[in-house]
C-alpha cells in the first residue's frame, strides 16, 4: 500500500512550490513553477494573476503525476497584503498589486494619526501602504473607475478559491493581515473599510468582500478543475499566510520559540494567545488559529541592504561574505553609523518613506569601516524588532532562523551577541508548505490551549 501523503500548496511572490510531505512531516516530492514581479512605475510591483494561477496548477499537476497517486489532501497558503479587483463575473479588473507596491504611500496622510493606531489595534495591521486598506484607497482615487468597473474586492487566495472550486473564500490568516478585518471579533472592521473604500464623503463600501472562514475550511475542487489537476475527490482546505503557516510548521506555537528569517527582507515572529496587541509597540498581529495568533514585526531592509553597499563597495568586497569578513575586522566603536532603511521600512517604524542615513563618517574611515557601520545597522534593526516582540510575550528561550543569514556564522553570532539569546539554525524543511499541509493533515484542532 502506498505512503499517505499531503500536499502543502504554497503561493509565493515569485514561484509556487508544490510540496508532498507524509503524516510525519517528511518531504518526499516537490515541484516549482516560477512567474515575474512586475515593476511597470515607480514603486509598482505587480503580477499578473492568471500567471499565478497557471504556474499554481501546473507544479499541482506535475506533483500528482510525478507521486503517481492522489493526496490525501491539499492545503493552501498564499502571501499576504495583496489585492485584486473584479468585475461582476469575477474577472480581473486589475493586476494582483502585491505586498511590495508601495505606490499607496500617497495616501498616507489621509490618515490621522488617531485613524492609524485604531485601525491597527482593532485589526493587527499596521497603517501602511504594504496593507490591502491603504492599496484600495490609493487605488480608488487614482482610478475612480473602478468603483462602476468593479465588483469584487479580492485577493489572491480568494481569486485562486474560485476559480478552483467556484466558491472565493478568505481564510483568516490573510484576512487578518488586510487591515480591514477584526480577527477578535470574527468579522470585518467597519471604519477600516470606510477608510479603504469611500472616498467622497457619503459614500458607501463599494465592493463585495469574500467569506471569511478558518484555515481548515474544507473545499471540493470543481469537475473540470479535479480531471485536469488528478485531484477529484481530494480536499482542499483554504489553509493560510505564508509567515503564519511558516509558525505552524515550524513548531513556533508559544512565545518562547522565535522565528527568524532573514533573506533580501526579514522577519521576527512567534505565537502567543492575545487578539490586540498595543500599536505602541509596533508590531503585527495575525489569526493562527482559534486561540492563536503569529506576533511580529518585518523588515524591508535585510540581506539587501548588505548587497547594495557591497556592489557599490566590490571593488573592494567581490562577495558578501567578504564585506562581512571585513566589516568584522574593525572594532564596533570605531566606525561609522547607520540606519538602514534604503527601501523605507515595516517594522520598528513603519514608514514608507524612511531613508537611509550613514552619519560620523570621517577621512580615516576605510571601506571596512563603512562594511562595519552598515552590519551593524542591519543587524540593530533586526534586534530592536525582537526587542520590541519580548516586551510584549517575554524573553525568547531561542531563536530559530531561516534564509541567506544562515550561511554566514559570523553575521548570525554577531545578531546572537547583539540580542543576548540563543539563535540557531532551524530544522525544519519547506516551513511554510508545511504548515499548509499540516492543515490538511488535521492537526490544527490538535493544538492545545496555550495558557493565558
Amino acid at each position: 500500500m502506498p505512503t499517505p501523503y499531503h500536499i502543502g500548496l504554497d503561493v509565493g511572490t515569485t514561484a509556487t512550490k508544490a510540496c508532498a510531505f507524509t503524516t510525519d512531516g517528511k518531504l518526499i516530492g516537490m515541484t516549482e513553477r516560477g512567474y515575474p514581479l512586475l515593476h511597470p512605475a515607480p514603486g509598482a510591483a505587480v503580477q499578473e494573476s492568471m500567471d499565478i494561477l497557471h504556474a499554481a496548477e501546473d507544479a499541482l499537476a506535475d506533483l500528482v503525476q510525478k507521486m503517481a497517486y492522489q493526496p490525501a489532501g491539499v492545503g493552501l497558503s498564499c502571501p499576504m497584503h495583496s489585492l485584486i479587483l473584479c468585475d461582476e463575473y469575477e474577472v480581473p479588473a486589475t493586476e494582483v498589486i502585491t505586498w511590495a507596491d508601495v505606490r499607496a504611500e500617497a495616501v498616507m496622510a489621509d490618515f490621522s494619526a488617531k485613524q492609524r493606531r485604531d485601525i491597527h489595534q482593532a485589526t493587527g495591521t499596521p497603517v501602511h501602504p504594504m496593507s490591502p486598506l491603504v492599496k484600495l484607497r490609493w487605488l480608488l482615487k487614482e482610478h475612480p473607475q473602478l468603483k462602476e468597473d468593479a465588483y469584487y474586492c479580492y485577493d489572491l487566495k480568494a481569486f485562486l478559491t474560485k476559480y478552483w472550486t467556484n466558491t472565493a473564500v478568505l481564510d483568516e490568516q490573510v484576512a487578518s493581515a488586510s487591515g480591514m478585518y477584526d480577527a477578535a471579533k470574527g468579522e470585518w472592521h467597519l471604519p477600516a473599510l470606510a477608510m479603504a473604500g469611500r472616498v467622497a464623503k457619503g459614500e458607501d463600501f463599494p465592493f463585495m468582500l469574500p467569506p471569511v472562514k478558518p484555515a481548515d475550511y474544507e473545499l471540493a475542487w470543481n469537475d473540470h478543475m479535479g480531471k485536469r489537476l488528478g485531484l477529484t475527490g481530494v480536499p482542499l482546505f483554504v489553509g493560510g499566510s505564508d509567515g503564519v503557516l511558516a509558525n505552524f510548521g515550524s513548531g513556533i506555537l508559544s512565545p518562547g520559540e522565535f522565528a527568524l528569517s532573514v533573506g533580501t527582507s526579514g522577519a521576527v515572529r512567534t505565537t502567543h494567545s492575545q487578539a490586540t496587541v498595543d500599536p505602541d509597540h509596533g508590531l503585527f498581529n495575525y489569526k493562527l488559529y482559534a486561540d492563536r495568533f503569529a506576533i511580529g514585526g518585518a523588515t524591508n531592509n535585510g540581506g539587501k541592504v548588505l548587497e547594495y553597499w557591497q556592489g557599490l563597495l566590490s571593488g573592494h568586497f567581490p562577495e558578501v561574505k567578504d564585506f562581512v569578513e571585513a566589516a568584522l575586522s574593525v572594532p564596533a566603536e570605531e566606525a561609522p553609523t547607520f540606519q538602514p532603511w534604503l527601501y523605507g521600512e515595516r517594522a520598528p517604524i513603519w514608514d514608507a518613506a524612511a531613508t537611509a542615513q550613514l552619519s560620523g563618517l570621517r577621512g580615516h574611515h576605510t571601506p571596512a569601516h563603512i562594511a562595519r557601520a552598515v552590519l551593524d545597522g542591519a543587524t540593530n534593526n533586526i534586534v530592536d524588532i525582537i526587542k520590541q516582540l519580548e516586551a510584549v510575550v517575554g524573553p525568547a528561550e531561542r531563536i530559530q532562523a531561516t534564509g541567506g543569514i544562515t550561511k554566514s556564522p559570523q553575521w548570525l553570532k554577531l545578531l546572537a551577541d547583539r540580542c543576548g539569546r540563543e539563535v540557531v539554525i532551524a530544522d525544519s524543511s519547506r516551513a511554510t508548505a508545511l504548515g499548509a499541509a499540516m492543515v490538511s493533515m488535521g492537526k490544527l484542532t490538535r493544538l492545545r490551549p496555550l495558557s493565558k
